[in-house]
């Protein structure tokens, strides 16, 4: 499956031995790989649509210090969506009052008119990036319907409702931040895991320490933090993902 990195911290910390185990991960995710860095309302996105493990761009990029107190990364294995460059993850778009919105994500939508609705609108071919265009255009309602910026309270019940959404018979698990919220969601058990230190939190798909506090990340409750600490947290919903195929079934490979 693919795999998902996010860091959200009050202070900027040194993401390098993370980043790195989770890139290693690359040889089992061989279809692309992802990292975003973050500076107030813009990010830097770097990406290439073969293996993390056998990139020498990364590599390279490894070798130099990253100190971040935002940070998002992908590894990739496809299947919605060829193996080209605006198919990797993560992916960007600005909503109606300017605020930028940048998302990763792991797993499947099986069948979701709301997201299908974008086939052929967007840039590549995944299902994830319909998801953030679904996103942005809620958001854009939302932003109209009140005729100002919405608040950070606003935004999480925006987001909130959108994976409600999207989630009944779908596997999805995200990661999303928008300039200030860090967003955090899983609907399928045992996929998406937390550490909490102090004023920083790191979210994975599978822990990358052998620290005994990683623990996994509440069942279908969308989450949002503020420099690492939770801020907000949405009711549970019933939408959790139960496989009724066989795990290595063509229909079942997230992205």
């Amino acid at each position: 499956m693919c795999e998902l990195f996010g860091l959200n911290s009050a202070e900027k910390v040194n993401c390098n031995e993370l980043l790195g185990t989770f890139f290693s991960h690359g040889e089992t995710n061989p279809d692309g790989w992802g990292l975003a860095l973050f500076d107030g309302n813009s990010a830097s996105i770097e990406k290439e649509p073969i293996s993390s493990a056998e990139s020498v761009y990364l590599k390279h990029r490894l070798s130099d210090e990253i100190v971040e107190d935002v940070v998002l990364a992908h590894i990739r294995k496809a299947s919605k969506g060829g193996l080209e460059y605006k198919n990797c993850h993560p992916f960007k778009r600005r909503d109606a009052s300017g605020r930028l919105w940048t998302l990763i994500h792991n797993g499947t939508i099986f069948e979701s008119a709301r997201v299908d609705a974008y086939i052929g609108k967007q840039h590549g071919g995944t299902d994830s990036e319909r998801i953030l265009y679904y996103l942005i255009d809620q958001v854009d309602a939302a932003i109209a319907k009140k005729g100002e910026a919405l608040t950070d309270k606003e935004r999480f019940e925006t987001v909130n409702q959108v994976i409600r959404d999207i989630t009944p018979e779908n596997k999805v698990n995200l990661l999303i931040y928008d300039g200030d919220l860090f967003y955090a969601h899983t609907n399928f058990y045992e996929t998406l895991f937390r550490l909490q230190k102090g004023d920083t939190l790191v979210v994975a798909t599978k822990p990358l320490t052998d620290d005994p506090a990683w623990e996994k990340v509440p069942m279908s409750t969308p989450l949002a933090y503020r420099k690492g600490r939770l801020v907000f947290e949405g009711e549970k919903h019933p939408f959790e993902f139960i496989d009724k195929v066989p795990r290595d079934s063509e229909y079942n490979k997230p992205l």
